[in-house]
């Protein structure tokens, strides 16, 4: 394509041969090979001057936007490479958009990796092992599931945060000083679903187990905004971290659990030994900034 623009826009098979520093005869064989390619002329040449054929004029405004293109996926690549340009995906459970913490990082990244195209999506835990195993996901905001992460992917603890009863208001406990586990012995509770991928199910079970009871489930909601409306509308009561309190709903009270084991713990999970510099400092913003702990 680079020959053929030459020819085509000299005119002249000797001086694009010296813009393209190259002996005219190889041009000109490479020029009738590209011909022969495309099964037709793109120059008629007589004795003085070389002409474009209609096939020479259509092909070449779609041959200098391939150069151009070319041009451009090179630079992109070399930007990529340096750093400078790139993409990413990171993948959040529902309730860390709840946080301070999760907000402030992507608006740090955001502000110093401008020209990297952040993608954002909502995912279950398990769902993020998995994608960051297949490579379609780069950094994961999780709760840690009940089962083992694939090779190459590590998980370390990021955020954590005491675990809260949302109560409906008119309930007695509602109005209590504390509220403890075992309080909730004979209460109906609102939890995740267990095929969720959440992993705040089973520290929930097995809070309730360290009191001595089994739970009583009533309903099971993915969401935390349909967990706190099930609330409101007297359907149970819900365990959920203390950041969930910003969904503020008529009817709602928040007690905090008191125990030192109640406590829900997000994670960063990430690939192990991944060399992707952009990733790195998604990692390092979302490691930086705001304390670990909610009170």
């Amino acid at each position: 394509m680079r020959y053929f623009v030459a020819v085509a826009e000299e005119l002249n098979f000797t001086r694009a041969a010296e813009r393209l520093h190259m002996a005219q005869p190889p041009l000109s064989t490479q020029i009738r090979a590209l011909e022969e390619e495309l099964g037709a002329e793109l120059f008629v040449r007589d004795k003085r001057r070389v002409f474009l054929t209609a096939a020479g004029h259509e092909l070449l405004s779609r041959a200098r936007a391939i150069l151009e293109a070319t041009a451009q996926a090179k630079s992109a690549a070399r930007n990529a490479a340096n750093g400078l340009t790139g993409r990413l995906a990171l993948a959040y459970t529902a309730s860390a958009m709840f946080t301070e913490r999760l907000p402030a990082a992507i608006r740090k990244f955001a502000g110093t990796h401008s020209q990297v195209e952040l993608t954002l999506h909502e995912m279950a835990s398990l769902d993020q092992l998995y994608a960051l195993h297949e490579r379609t996901l780069d950094v994961g905001i999780l709760r840690k599931p009940d089962v083992v992460p694939p090779a190459g992917v590590e998980i370390e603890p990021w955020y954590h945060a005491p675990l809260v009863a949302a109560i409906p208001s008119d309930h007695p406990l509602a109005i209590r000083s504390s509220v403890r586990i075992k309080d909730l012995r004979d209460e109906p509770l609102i939890t995740y679903p267990r095929d969720a991928g959440i992993g705040l199910y089973w520290p929930v079970l097995k809070l309730c187990a360290q009191a001595g009871f089994r739970p009583r489930i009533v309903r099971e909601a993915r969401e935390p905004s349909v967990m706190i409306g099930l609330v409101s509308a007297g359907i149970g009561i819900a365990i959920v971290p203390a950041d969930t309190q910003c969904i503020r709903l008529k009817g709602v009270a928040y007690q905090r659990l008191v125990g030192k084991d109640a406590v829900s713990t997000l994670y960063l999970a990430h690939r192990s030994g991944d060399g992707n510099e952009h990733a790195k400092g998604l990692l390092a913003a979302l490691r930086a900034g705001a304390p670990k702990s909610v009170q």
